[in-house]
C-alpha cells in the first residue's frame, strides 16, 4: 500500500489576485511585550514576626501544697499573662507534660488572649486515690507545636479524710 500526498500549490501572487479590488490589506505586526530585565523585587515587610511568650501570674485555685482528700473532683485555675507579641487564638493549647495528670484529657485549648492581656486556664481533675504528694506539669504550645512561656504546675498532698 502506498500513500500519496496531494497538495495545492498556489503562490502569494495568485492569492492576492483572487482578492477583490476593493479589499484592503491589513498587516498585523508582531507585537513585543516589554519585560523588565531586573529580578522581581520583594517588598520587605516592616513588621517583624510576632513572638510567643507567657508568664505565670497566680494560682486562682488550689495553691501549692494544698491538702485534699482522695478521689475528690477539683478544678485547677491558673492565671497567666500573654507577655509575647502574638495574640493567642485557634491552635494554641496547654498540654500535660509530666508527673500526675489527674485527668484523662491531656490537651486543652488555650484561652484566647491579646498581647499584654491575662488569661485563665482551667483544668478539671480528680485527686488520686492514694495518700501522698502529687504534682503535674503543663506546657503551652503555639499552633506550630513550639513550647513557649512558663510551665504550669499543680502540687498537692492527698490526706485521708478526717472521718477515718
Amino acid at each position: 500500500m502506498s500513500l500519496a500526498l496531494i497538495g495545492c500549490s498556489q503562490d502569494a501572487d495568485s492569492i492576492s489576485a483572487s482578492q477583490p479590488d476593493n479589499a484592503t490589506k491589513t498587516v498585523i505586526p508582531n507585537t513585543v511585550v516589554p519585560t523588565t530585565t531586573s529580578p522581581t523585587a520583594t517588598i520587605a515587610s516592616s513588621k517583624e514576626p510576632c513572638k510567643n511568650d507567657a508568664m505565670f501570674v497566680t494560682d486562682l485555685t488550689i495553691p501549692d501544697f494544698t491538702k485534699i482528700e482522695p478521689n475528690k473532683p477539683i478544678s485547677k485555675l491558673w492565671q497567666i499573662r500573654n507577655t509575647g507579641t502574638c495574640p493567642w487564638g485557634p491552635g494554641y493549647s496547654v498540654v500535660f507534660k509530666e508527673g500526675h495528670a489527674m485527668t484523662p484529657k491531656l490537651q486543652h485549648a488555650l484561652y484566647p488572649a491579646k498581647p499584654d492581656a491575662n488569661a485563665i486556664i482551667q483544668i478539671d481533675m480528680t485527686t488520686p486515690s492514694s495518700t501522698g504528694d502529687y504534682q503535674g506539669y503543663w506546657l503551652l504550645y503555639d499552633p506550630d507545636g513550639i513550647v513557649f512561656g512558663d510551665r504550669l504546675f499543680i502540687k498537692i498532698t492527698i490526706e485521708s479524710s478526717s472521718s477515718e
